[in-house]
């Protein structure tokens, strides 16, 4: 989990870098990305629920 955020990070950084973009959009747009990637998690622990049931 914690090599996934670290990857997730550095791929942030290098888009942030690539385009200039101010801190404050950056930090919305990782919290954004952040909370695609839990909502992506939680459907898939609930879609294995269902298929081992």
């Amino acid at each position: 989990m914690d090599k996934v955020q670290n990857t997730m990070r550095s791929a942030i950084r290098r888009a942030s870098m690539a385009v200039d973009v101010p801190p404050q959009a950056r930090q919305n747009m990782q919290e954004l990305f952040v909370n695609f990637s839990l909502i992506l998690i939680c459907l898939l622990l609930i879609y294995i629920i269902v298929l081992l049931m």
